[in-house]
């Protein structure tokens, strides 16, 4: 045998070593009130969380790099899932890609750093925060989601709740809210689709806005951008009182109403009426950008 066989056997297993510790699987299932609270911390990688009918929290999961451990834990109607890192920051790299199975009903609590989450058939609240990851979720009623740099892409099921959602770069996608809505972003875009709300308060610093739907009877939108433009358009069970104004920008609207200047001597417009009973009342407000009204 010469001498670089031993070395070349001994740098493939030295290498199969590498590779086994790089990447390994994890699998564990714990038993979990139909619904109770489920907190879920990831640094890096993926979350996917799905509801089903059994009282179980299932966990599979896939590591590389130096993540230590999976830690799950479940006492008194709380279920925790947590990833673990090394201690020391220049080791601390490494990702975790879960896949989790809970109670449908659960109390859903998810933070991370750049993971990317997502949830699916879900019908209890859910409180999802990343900060440079992208957030996918289906929810009932109750629902908040913040991000920093990724974008958020949301449905919901027409159902009244309380819906909370912030971004500071990323767009936002959300479909079929309902009840109370509350969306805001520095530069990214804002695309919502609401059903029947009883209030909208949306707000952008640089992004374009754009919100259609049905508003509840009494029901209330606030929209406001500072350079980007705002399309409003929703269907009222019992009309508004609409109120736009633009500082630099032109306002559109659909009722056939002309736009009055808001001063004889400097730049600014506004468009003031009422659309059909006017229960509900509709606020549009941008510095330098469009803003475009309507009922259909």
């Amino acid at each position: 045998m010469s001498i670089r066989q031993p070395l070349i056997l001994s740098l493939l297993l030295v290498g199969a070593s590498v590779a086994h510790a790089a990447s390994q699987n994890f699998e564990q299932t714990v038993k979990a009130d139909a619904r109770g609270a489920v907190r879920i911390s990831n640094v890096a990688g993926k979350v996917r969380v799905t509801g089903w009918d059994r009282p179980e929290v299932e966990v599979k999961a896939r590591l590389s790099g130096n993540v230590e451990r999976v830690d799950v834990q479940s006492d008194n109607g709380r279920t925790t899932i947590k990833v673990i890192l090394p201690r020391s920051s220049w080791r601390s790299s490494g990702e975790a890609d879960l896949d989790v199975r809970i109670p449908k009903e659960s109390d859903l609590d998810i933070s991370s750093v750049s993971a990317d989450v997502e949830t699916q058939r879900l019908l209890g609240p859910q409180r999802l925060t990343t900060v440079s990851g992208e957030i996918r979720g289906e929810f009932a009623k109750n629902f908040e989601g913040k991000t920093v740099s990724g974008d958020l892409r949301l449905k919901g099921q027409s159902q009244a709740g309380d819906v909370r959602i912030s971004s500071v770069s990323g767009d936002v996608y959300l479909d079929r809210a309902g009840g109370d809505v509350e969306v805001t972003s520095v530069s990214g875009d804002l695309l919502l689709d609401v059903a029947s709300v009883t209030s909208v308060r949306t707000r952008t610093t640089s992004g374009d806005l754009s919100l259609r739907g049905a508003l509840a009877r009494d029901g209330s939108v606030e929209a406001e951008t500072i350079s980007g433009d705002v399309t409003v358009r929703v269907k009222p069970q019992a009309g508004f009182q609409y109120e736009a104004t633009s500082f630099s920008g032109t306002i559109g609207n659909c009722f056939g109403r002309h736009v009055e200047n808001t001063s004889s001597h400097g730049p600014g417009t506004r468009l003031n009426g009422t659309a059909g009973e006017g229960h509900g009342r509709v606020r549009v407000k941008s510095m330098s950008g469009d803003v475009a009204i309507c009922d259909r």
